[in-house]
């Protein structure tokens, strides 16, 4: 894959991960439901994940990558880590392989087999990883404008549907476990912000505390997204919300106005395209931590106080 190291700025790398958690909210079918459940589901996971995610992004406004920190301070672990994220990551590309397709069958292509689809978009992400990190950091900044654009116009010609004043269901704590743990195992952004760290320019101060900051920005931009979609939906779709199983479609099939005639067609497809994309930079990133650490092994031990600028 190309090399292109430090090439990726802070604001490309936050691009990448907002559309990349977007684009999971979108063509996954909808577990849970409108209303306090589905907004504390929406905010629970965002936490985990921030918690989780806290040593990367702590290494992040340190400086360095975060497995050759790892491999430096035990070879054992720098490389379960790195393997580990690696097949995580492989995981995160078949299951959005498998539902993405769904997701395009069910609201585009009708007719055309869910394997097709597949293959297509397993192509797309192999074409993306193998341009490398400096072209994905310029297509996902394109990406997320796009899907932006067309997930606004949707929002607003959708104003008129919307009703704040719904009679809210009851809370169920099964609903709401089963949508935490959805929500956990759609998402590998914080694995792709830990493997492009090596690619980001960080030559000065200023450039590192933006990196740093770029991490804690998603982690508050990603929390904003999932609940401003729960609210949405809950407030378009109503009760219907925990019957349908692709509610950006769903809402989108009620605006009807002229520059698309139907929305849910244009923000299906851009949506579908955004999450190929995300195949590809998962591809990307989890070839990237293997390399890091091999990269480690080669050189051997870093000296002492000194971080890995690779």
């Amino acid at each position: 894959m190309t090399e292109n190291s430090h090439k990726i700025s802070a604001a490309q790398l936050f691009c990448i991960l907002l559309l990349m958690r977007v684009s999971a909210e979108v063509v996954y079918p909808s577990k849970g439901g409108f209303g306090g459940t589905g907004l504390a589901a929406a905010l629970t996971a965002e936490l985990i994940r921030f918690m989780i995610a806290l040593p990367v992004l702590i290494c992040a406004c340190r400086g360095g990558g975060f497995y050759s920190a790892a491999w430096r301070k035990n070879r054992f672990i720098g490389w379960a880590a790195a393997v580990g994220a690696a097949l995580l990551l492989a995981g995160f590309v078949i299951r959005t392989a498998i539902y993405t397709s769904g997701f395009v069958q069910r609201n585009l292509l009708g007719k055309t087999p869910r394997w097709l689809i597949a293959l297509l978009l397993a192509g797309f992400a192999v074409y993306a990883a193998v341009r490398g990190g400096e072209a994905l950091a310029r297509a996902g900044v394109l990406f997320l404008w796009a899907a932006a654009i067309v997930t606004v116009l949707l929002v607003l010609a959708d104003i008129p549907y919307m009703k704040l004043s719904r009679e809210l269901p009851a809370w169920s704590t099964s609903l709401f476990l089963t949508d935490v743990i959805d929500r956990l195992c759609r998402s590998g952004e914080y694995l792709v912000f830990a493997a492009l760290l090596p690619y980001v320019r960080r030559s000065n101060d200023s450039e590192q505390k933006k990196l740093g900051a770029a991490g804690f920005c998603f982690a508050g931009a990603s929390m904003l997204c999932s609940a401003l979609f729960c609210v949405f939906f809950g407030a378009v779709l109503g009760e219907y919300y925990s019957m349908t199983e692709y509610p950006l479609a769903a809402a989108g099939s009620l605006a009807d106005i002229v520059l698309f005639k139907r929305l849910d067609g244009a923000a299906c497809a851009v949506w579908s395209l955004a999450s190929a994309f995300r195949m590809g930079v998962m591809l990307f990133a989890g070839w990237s931590v293997i390399g890091e650490v091999l990269k480690c092994t080669e050189r051997g031990p870093a000296p002492a106080g000194k971080e890995d600028a690779a």
